[in-house]
C-alpha cells in the first residue's frame, strides 16, 4: 500500500490527468451553462409560483378557521343571551 503520509488510514490518491479533465470540463461546460440558466429563469418563477399557491391556501385555510370560530362564538352568545332573556 503506497501512503500519501505517515497516517495509518490514509492511501495515494489515483494519478491525475490534467488533459483528461481539462477535456471534461470543455465538454461539459455548455451543459452547465444550460443548466445554471434554466435554473436561473425557468425553475425559480416555477418554485415562486407554487410558493404562492401554497401561500394563498394556507390562508384560505386560516380565513375558514377564523370563520369557523366566530360562528361557534356567535352560537355561544346567543345561548347565553337566551338564558338572561
Amino acid at each position: 500500500m503506497n501512503k500519501k503520509t505517515n497516517f495509518y488510514d490514509l492511501e495515494r490518491s489515483p494519478p491525475h490527468n490534467h488533459v483528461i479533465h481539462f477535456f471534461n470540463w470543455l465538454w461539459n461546460k455548455p451543459m452547465w451553462i444550460f443548466e445554471n440558466f434554466y435554473e436561473k429563469h425557468f425553475l425559480n418563477k416555477k418554485f415562486e409560483l407554487e410558493y404562492l399557491k401554497l401561500d394563498v391556501k394556507i390562508k384560505e385555510m386560516k380565513l375558514t378557521l377564523l370563520r369557523n370560530e366566530i360562528q361557534e362564538l356567535r352560537k355561544q352568545s346567543n345561548k347565553i343571551l337566551r338564558l338572561i332573556n
